[in-house]
């Protein structure tokens, strides 16, 4: 991101909660105007970046999945089909963005739902494996960020996981936000050409680490 976009997207951050919020969902309803603005689907590097991602998550059942800003489900598609077991939940703040997501999961006859929400402000359930990508430096100023990562961790269920996938600069800048967090433990982390994937573990109340079903 460039310095122009931190800028850009800090100041936007000085807004109260929900007028951040309304401007971030104007921002991408603005960007998807154009479909699939950022070529997740046709991007060599988006695939190998997912298929790296996926391939992180610890062997397990993981029967309720959340892609966090999942723009027009291309990933959420993907983590639907490796888990097709699961429930998998795509939620993103742009109502342009989710029409197409649901409309490609309907044409694929993929087990995927798509709601249009503001996860940072409004409720939301908890998931037992949580998907972050290309998302945390929208929130800009440190305070906002912060609020994100609570919010974040709140909708994993303890025992659950959270996975986060950055370009490698903003990785190194965004993820130890969540590695000093006294509910959360890393347990794997992979850096790839240019993005790091980091892989937490939820802690249970009573500070253990194992999944409970």
């Amino acid at each position: 991101m460039s310095g122009l976009h931190k800028a850009f997207f800090g100041l936007m951050s000085l807004a109260g909660r929900r007028a951040h919020g309304l401007l971030l969902r104007c921002y991408f309803d603005i960007w998807h105007l154009v479909p699939d603005p950022w070529n997740h689907a046709t991007s060599t590097y988006e695939r190998q970046k997912y298929t790296t991602t996926l391939a992180c998550v610890p062997e397990g059942d993981h029967m309720r999945i959340l892609d966090v800003g999942c723009s027009e489900g291309t990933f959420t598609l993907l983590a639907s089909a490796a888990h097709p077991d699961a429930e998998t939940v795509g939620v993103d703040i742009s109502r342009r963005a989710i029409r197409r997501a649901a409309r490609r999961a309907r044409e694929s006859g993929a087990r995927a739902a798509f709601i249009r929400k503001d996860v940072l402000n409004e409720p939301f359930d908890r998931f037992d494996l949580v998907f972050c990508g290309e998302v945390l430096y929208y929130f800009g100023r440190t305070g906002r960020r912060r609020d994100a990562v609570l919010r974040l961790v709140s909708l994993v269920e303890p025992g659950g996981l959270l996975v986060l996938t950055h370009a490698a600069d903003q990785a190194q800048r965004l993820h130890p936000d969540f590695d000093g967090h006294p509910m959360l433990k890393k347990v794997d982390e992979v850096r790839a050409e240019g993005y790091t994937v980091s892989v937490y573990r939820h802690a249970n109340p009573d500070g253990s680490l194992d999944r409970r079903i």
